[in-house]
């Protein structure tokens, strides 16, 4: 599954579980005309933290997305993970003064 939009947050890195992986959240923000927009907040574990790196608020990307529902304690939750994130030549970072050739 994708989604793309435009980066709204990204977190700090924090430190979780027994494993003591780092992790960094981002929120994405839908590109749509509607007056209330949809947004999501997707993790990044462990090396996958690295994929948001070259990015920052105010870019707009494509995020592969993985989901599932896990159980603890008798609870379930949504868990929703990236596996890759593209830039689509908006970002800042791209001068877009590349040749096509």
């Amino acid at each position: 599954m994708t989604i793309e939009g435009t980066i709204i947050f990204i977190s700090e890195e924090a430190i979780v579980g027994q494993k003591q992986l780092p992790k960094v959240s981002f929120v994405i923000e839908e590109d749509s005309d509607r007056e209330f927009k949809n947004s999501l907040m997707i993790d990044l574990l462990g090396e996958k933290t690295e994929l948001i790196k070259q990015y920052k608020v105010g870019d707009h990307v494509k995020v592969f997305l993985n989901y599932r529902a896990r159980e603890y304690d008798g609870r379930r939750f949504n868990s929703i993970g990236a596996w890759k994130i593209e830039g689509n030549g908006e970002s800042s970072s791209n001068g877009g003064d590349e040749l096509p050739f």
